[in-house]
């Protein structure tokens, strides 16, 4: 079994045994976001995700198993039709026509080739899908359930901005522990978050969520004091005026939402490969703030529409971005990961420290059990 006290060995991080070992008993049965409820106003709206092998929304055809659509998202009609023969398929997922039945298929029993389901949840304003039709939503989502930020995404002085797509080097577990890492924010994000230092946040643990808080002036806030002191309340939008909600929430394993009284953000995390995440970023604002800010992002490609640290400029400490410094950290750690000469240092200890990477590993040995052959 995985040690929860200790770090992950460099083979978690550099092997893709290990992500084949994640895909079966993590993101298998894990529970993914892939969409508001705004983005599915109409019968047939649908909206793809890939995890753990699985496509899910972009559902398999029975017959062959071709995959139904070519895009992300968008509006099947009144049936789904695969392109390959033709099986035609209601919005409940049942088959409803084959081409040439009589002829071909004689005997077919189409009530046992419908599309597989999945399992569907709802909290708040976000879409969550699983693998596993059986797995419960509630008990999920229950630790913080009385605990969610107060945002209201569809209310008149908010609009969502165009999403960002980032090409991380590096694998996922490195994205999420640097996010869930208090050590960090006084020195990686000295000039941009200004902190706070270890004893001065605190990360609290929600089953196998988490959610942070600034406490330098002796309670918790959702925001450092720098950012605090430098915006204001200029901006705030209603719904999220009112104090006590958390800063990020990290909803395990693959899902952060970052709350302020300026906006919200998702970030969702698709594992590619041992060291390639690509992270999916939509962000609500308020309507006097810009919506579309692309050509501001530190590495944003126009032609491809994704950013990456190929298409840097200047140095990631000088662009006043802390999300490019955590991609830069991040795939200086990857780097470092896949050194033959690495080996797993100590973890400082506090929940405004590195405890939360403790807690994670100990979330991912609870599921995942022993390491990969």
């Amino acid at each position: 079994m995985m040690q929860a006290s200790h770090s992950l060995p460099r083979t978690a991080y550099v092997d893709d045994k290990w992500l084949s070992h994640e895909q079966r008993g993590l993101f298998s049965g894990s529970w993914c976001l892939v969409g508001t409820t705004g983005d599915f106003k109409n019968p047939g709206d649908y909206r793809l995700v890939e995890i753990g092998g699985y496509s899910l929304v972009a559902i398999l055809c029975r017959h062959r198993g071709t995959t139904l659509f070519d895009d992300d998202n968008g509006n099947t009609g009144g049936a789904i039709v695969c392109p390959y023969h033709r099986w035609t398929y209601g919005l409940d997922g049942g088959l409803r026509g084959v081409p040439d039945k009589a002829t071909c298929f004689p005997d077919l029993d189409r009530a046992g080739l419908g599309l597989k389901p999945a399992g569907l949840g709802v909290f708040r304003e976000f879409v969550f899908v699983n693998a596993d039709p059986t797995a419960s939503f509630e008990d999920w989502i229950a630790p913080i359930r009385d605990r969610s930020w107060p945002h209201d995404l569809y209310a008149s002085d908010v609009k969502e901005a165009v999403p960002l797509t980032y090409d991380l080097k590096c694998n996922w577990k490195v994205f999420v522990e640097n996010a869930i890492d208090g050590y960090h924010l006084a020195y990686l994000h000295e000039k941009t978050l200004g902190g706070p230092a270890p004893d001065q946040n605190i990360w609290d643990r929600a089953g196998d969520h988490m959610i942070w808080f600034a406490t330098e002036e002796g309670i918790r806030h959702r925001l450092p004091k720098k950012i605090r002191d430098e915006n204001g309340s200029i901006g705030t939008i209603s719904s999220a005026a009112q104090a006590g909600y958390g800063g990020v929430y990290y909803l395990f394993p693959l899902t952060l939402v970052v709350p302020t009284p300026y906006g919200l953000s998702v970030s969702s995390l698709r594992p590619r490969s041992s060291n390639r995440t690509r992270l999916e970023y939509r962000h609500w604002v308020g309507p006097w703030q810009s919506r579309d800010d692309r050509k501001h992002v530190p590495g944003y490609n126009k032609e491809t529409d994704l950013v990456s640290s190929d298409n840097w400029t200047r140095h990631p400490l000088e662009t006043g971005d802390f999300q490019t410094e955590d991609v830069w950290i991040c795939e200086k750690v990857q780097r470092g990961l896949e050194s033959p000469a690495y080996e797993p240092g100590p973890l400082s200890t506090g929940p405004g420290a590195e405890d939360p990477i403790r807690w994670f590993h100990a979330s991912l040995g609870r599921r995942l059990g022993d390491t990969p052959d």
